[in-house]
């Protein structure tokens, strides 16, 4: 997050007095059918008075309190954000099925759908790899996702997991309240808390995609990392099986109808999100204070 100080009151310009011009001297009377000088100089404007040879007044604006901005966001861009992955399997599905592999599955489908219609997609990984590996075979860890994340300035960031508890689409918004804007200093562990209007609307609308889509939806609140230090709007995407079977959660045509309702409601989403306001530091107690660093991450 660049960070930036209060914005500081333009001076105020002062005025300059009008200066009287100096009287020309009087002179002789002439006939009254005479043209006089004045009557026969030429004007720029038949209806404008003549100015007088004045110096102007410059009037200072009066000044007011500064407007805060607002957190910047790029409308074209959703993040996709595979859990799991390289030696982090996830849950176990099935005998044959772990949760890592489903969840870069719906993610591969969610980008080609997601690009098709206009957007760019950021994916926090898009091979069983990890794309920045800590050591070998390591998976991002939680802190990885959400820079990659929060550095995108997305409209959107989908968490995916999948499960086989229960049956189709779970949804989960951060547990967090909500805070009146983004802080000058943004608290890791709650960045999302600016964000939770944004993502419980949208969390509404993705239910109503869902439910016309015919497929079975639960939705609700929960702490999952690392979506309480994502700075966007942001749901936790859990896909179970379509039916009794666990191994349905792989069936293709499943998984293309929940990628289709999601790309869906994204698109007409784009249109509606709206960023939190970035609220202004604090008063600082001395003159020259160092201004505090923000969370790592939280914003580029």
């Amino acid at each position: 997050m660049t960070v930036t100080g209060r914005a500081q009151d333009a001076p105020v310009p002062s005025g300059t007095p009008a200066q009287e011009a100096p009287k020309p001297a009087a002179a002789p009377k002439r006939p009254a059918t005479a043209p006089t000088k004045a009557a026969t100089a030429p004007t720029k404007s038949a209806t404008a008075p003549a100015k007088p040879a004045a110096t102007p007044v410059r009037h200072a604006a009066p000044s007011s309190p500064p407007v805060p901005g607002t957190v910047p966001i790029n409308r074209t861009v959703i993040v996709l954000d595979p859990a799991h992955g390289g030696v982090d399997s996830g849950s176990q599905i099935s005998d044959t099925t772990v949760e890592k592999n489903v969840t870069l599955a719906l993610a591969f489908r969610l980008r080609s759908l997601l690009t098709a219609r206009g957007f760019s997609v950021v994916m926090t990984r898009d091979e069983d790899a990890p794309a920045v590996p800590n050591a070998a075979g390591s998976a991002l860890t939680l802190d990885d996702r959400a820079g990659i994340a929060n550095h995108a300035h997305a409209a959107a960031c989908l968490v995916l997991h999948a499960t086989r508890s229960g049956n189709g689409v779970h949804l989960y918004r951060s547990e967090l309240e909500a805070s009146k804007g983004q802080p000058f200093v943004v608290p890791w562990l709650a960045a999302q808390a600016a964000w939770v209007p944004q993502s419980q609307l949208l969390e509404n609308q993705m239910t109503g995609a869902f439910s016309r889509s015919g497929l079975a939806l639960g939705a609700s609140r929960a702490s999952v990392r690392p979506i309480d230090s994502l700075t966007c709007p942001a749901l936790v995407v859990e896909l179970a099986p379509s039916g009794d079977d666990a191994d349905s959660i792989n069936d293709t045509d499943y998984q293309q109808r929940v990628a289709l309702a999601i790309a869906g409601e994204l698109l007409f989403w784009q249109n509606q999100v709206q960023p939190p306001v970035r609220l202004d530091p604090p008063a600082r107690a001395a003159v020259g204070q160092a201004a505090p660093s923000d969370a790592a991450g939280a914003q580029p």
